[in-house]
């Protein structure tokens, strides 16, 4: 089989397979737990559209799976895109869990769930630095999984009060600065070219460690979900996210600067 065929059936076959596996989760939790049918059919339709959706952009896009400093693309989806392509994944269903939490108790499942998830934003890029498979796929699908999961979380944690008005504008704001960045960015260089700072990824990280905190703190949870603690940790957090929000600025103003003296360039070839 052709190279090419190869991976558009393994992408295929990643968003087919994930797509079942968290239909399989949302089964458990509302057979298991007894949480009703009635919004199971909704948050189904939406995991499948999402599935299909995010399996048709990256076959479109499947020049991207090629390992860094290679030409060619892989015969199929590498094992940390695997890990990528499975964070993008749980992102309906650990909303729909998050909805579901405020009403059932189902903490025995998503805890650990979204503790699994989110330790996977660390887990792709540890794999594909020891395994030296760093692909340029993985790259945007690794930003895409942080924003996206970060956005969605904030949105279910506000509307029910978990997280104070001014936390989640902050959140929002750092988001959409640089999300905008970057497709100015983008528009400019003619490419996209994703990537991270430290302290961005630090604020990503702790955000994921707050939210899990938010959660336990919703069910009681000793220590880890007490009132005081949290509240502690929200400040701490905040005072990351400020931090990245100043680096995400100097670091897109760094980019544009060089962007014309990247035009102003002579060509291969030319004289001085």
């Amino acid at each position: 089989m052709p190279a090419d065929k190869s991976l558009t059936r393994s992408i295929a076959l990643h968003g087919a397979i994930f797509f079942l596996a968290q239909l399989a989760v949302l089964l458990a939790v509302t057979i298991g737990y007894r949480t009703g049918w009635q919004r199971f059919g909704l948050f189904t339709v939406i995991t499948a559209a999402y599935h299909g959706g995010l399996t048709v952009l990256l076959i479109v896009r499947r020049a991207d799976f090629h390992v860094e400093g290679a030409d060619a693309p892989l015969p199929r989806v590498n094992l940390s895109n695997t890990i990528t392509f499975g964070r993008l994944s749980s992102i309906p269903t650990i909303t729909y869990l998050i909805v579901k939490a405020s009403t059932y108790s189902i903490l025995p499942v998503i805890l650990p769930f979204i503790c699994i998830v989110f330790a996977t934003d660390f887990i792709d890029g540890m794999v594909a630095r020891r395994r030296r498979e760093i692909t340029f796929v993985g790259r945007y699908m690794d930003s895409s999984s942080d924003y996206l999961m970060i956005v969605a979380v904030s949105i279910v944690l506000f509307s029910y009060a978990l997280i104070p008005l001014w936390f989640f504008l902050l959140v929002m704001g750092r988001l959409v600065l640089f999300a905008l960045g970057m497709i100015w960015l983008t528009l400019r260089e003619g490419k996209a070219n994703p990537l991270a700072t430290f302290i961005g990824k630090a604020s990503i990280f702790s955000l994921m460690v707050l939210y899990a905190m938010e959660i336990a703190r919703l069910f009681d949870v000793p220590w880890i979900g007490d009132e005081r603690v949290v509240t502690i940790v929200e400040y701490l957090v905040a005072a990351i996210v400020a931090v990245s929000v100043v680096d995400k600025a100097i670091f897109l103003a760094r980019r544009f600067a060089e962007v014309p003296r990247k035009k102003r360039a002579p060509r291969a070839g030319a004289s001085a």
